[in-house]
């Protein structure tokens, strides 16, 4: 049973330290990071409270070049040296001097068994797919192209009619991207950057679909 484990989002928990960012650990037949928050000093911390480990990644995914979704992942490099970086293409070589294999992400499609990416949307971000035994789980950092449009071509790249989760940072996005948003996922997790005025409509408006996500939180799909 694959498990997300919120290693860092702006919403602090006890015992945790957080900072404004994003980073995500998924453990299912793969191991794999998705954006590395902005202080590595927070994944070192946090990983070693939630007892996860995050040596022996087998790749690891950027989805914008926002310091707040990079920063820790220097050390995630020094960590695992020489595995596959998915990441838009502006800052490989960065990449490269930190010591990961840089793979720059331009379309979309399948990068790894479980794994499918949107493709760089707008020149900026990309999101991630991942099949699961639930079906389809949205992986998305910032959403600055739009939310309701990153899930769109997601499912458009992996086959599917409808996510089964989707969780990230939305950017505050306007209320007809989330009623779109709610059309196409099962279960919404907004963090980040979404905001409380996102969260409090689809927790007011799609009660059974809301999942509360802040640092720490562990998902079992």
């Amino acid at each position: 049973m694959p498990r997300l484990i919120v290693l860092n989002d702006n919403t602090p928990s006890r015992g945790l330290i957080n900072d404004w960012g994003w980073s995500i650990l998924i453990e299912g037949r793969e191991r794999f990071l998705f954006d590395a928050d902005t202080n590595p000093l927070v994944l070192a911390h946090n990983s070693k409270v939630l007892n996860v480990n995050l040596r022996n990644l087998d790749f690891a995914v950027l989805s914008h070049w926002h310091y707040d979704h990079y920063g820790g992942f220097e050390y995630i490099a020094e960590l695992n040296p020489g595995i596959k970086f998915y990441a838009p293409p502006q800052g490989l070589a960065l990449a490269m001097r930190w010591g990961f294999q840089p793979i720059a992400i331009n379309f979309g499609g399948k990068i790894e068994e479980e794994v499918y990416t949107s493709g760089v949307i707008d020149g900026i971000e990309q999101a991630i797919g991942l099949e699961t035994s639930s079906g389809l789980v949205v992986i998305v950092g910032c959403s600055h192209p739009g939310v309701d449009r990153m899930v769109e071509e997601v499912l458009k790249v992996s086959g599917y009619e409808k996510a089964y989760l989707v969780i990230g940072g939305f950017h505050s996005p306007p209320i007809h991207r989330l009623r779109n948003l709610a059309r196409l996922s099962e279960l919404i997790a907004p963090a980040h950057c979404s905001g409380d005025v996102a969260k409090a409509f689809i927790k007011r408006n799609y009660k059974e679909k809301y999942v509360d996500v802040k640092t720490g939180t562990i998902l079992e799909i």
